[in-house]
């Protein structure tokens, strides 16, 4: 079952304060987990073992790295992880700041691009990070190299799935499929119903959801047939503008 935290960790000052959202998590064993918004919707995500002071962080947002440093000294954590679920499109990656600054490992999926990443996952891999086990999904489809992470009940889908949709498959140099973008939402919507879903972006101020929500209110995993769902996302996306920038956040976090 999971629960709010009951002591969630507490922005500082007036700047880190907008980088925190109300709803704090915890997992069945305890791990807190704290979402963390930047830019227009982007979320990357906190992840706490209380009882080693030890943390991760997934898709960090290079853009409020000052907001991962000062929690990260305010609450005597140390960061032993960063976790980037794919190569983003529409913001820098801190991840390989937060490896050259405080050393840590720099994790993307196996044929990520970025120079900067010192262990590669594969499909359905397991890590022990922060003491906390980590297992690692291959949800491709929005890029090549999209993963989900998966911890105690709780999965961080990156762009693979969102809270009312999913990520777009037509970006440039990304290698999105729709074909693999369906058969990737099907695989997601296997998991059991409570399942706590922390998508990569959200423009509703909904940091999660469940695997029972995202069945009954997102018509992107409501498709069955495969050619349906390819025919849909062409035309949904055939005049939707690309994101601000596209190129050089795609070739800053592939270097």
């Amino acid at each position: 079952m999971t629960t709010l935290a009951t002591t969630p960790i507490q922005p500082y000052t007036a700047l880190h304060l907008k980088h925190f959202p109300v709803k704090i998590y915890t997992t069945p064993s305890g791990i807190e987990i704290h979402p963390m918004w930047s830019g227009e919707g982007n979320l990357s995500y906190l992840v706490v073992n209380p009882e080693n002071r030890q943390a991760l962080l997934i898709d960090p947002d290079l853009e409020i790295l000052g907001s991962y440093l000062l929690t990260l000294d305010m609450q005597q954590l140390r960061l032993v992880a960063t976790i980037d679920t794919h190569n983003h499109a529409e913001h820098a990656s801190a991840g390989p700041a937060l490896h050259k600054l405080l050393g840590v490992a720099y994790i993307m999926f196996e044929n990520a691009p970025s120079s900067f990443v010192t262990d590669r996952v594969k499909d359905d891999d397991t890590r022990t990070l922060a003491g906390i086990p980590v297992a690692f999904m291959a949800t491709p489809g929005h890029t090549t190299n999209v993963m989900t992470v998966k911890i105690d009940g709780h999965i961080f889908t990156g762009d693979s799935l969102f809270n009312k949709s999913c990520g777009r498959t037509d970006l440039p140099g990304a290698g999105g499929d729709a074909g693999v973008q369906f058969d990737s939402l099907q695989r997601l919507m296997r998991l059991l119903d409570d399942t706590v879903v922390h998508p990569g972006h959200d423009y509703n101020n909904q940091a999660s959801s469940t695997i029972s929500e995202i069945r009954r209110e997102n018509k992107r995993v409501q498709f069955t047939d495969r050619a349906e769902f390819i025919r849909f996302m062409g035309e949904y996306y055939v005049n939707e503008e690309k994101p601000d920038d596209l190129e050089y956040y795609v070739a800053f976090n592939a270097r």
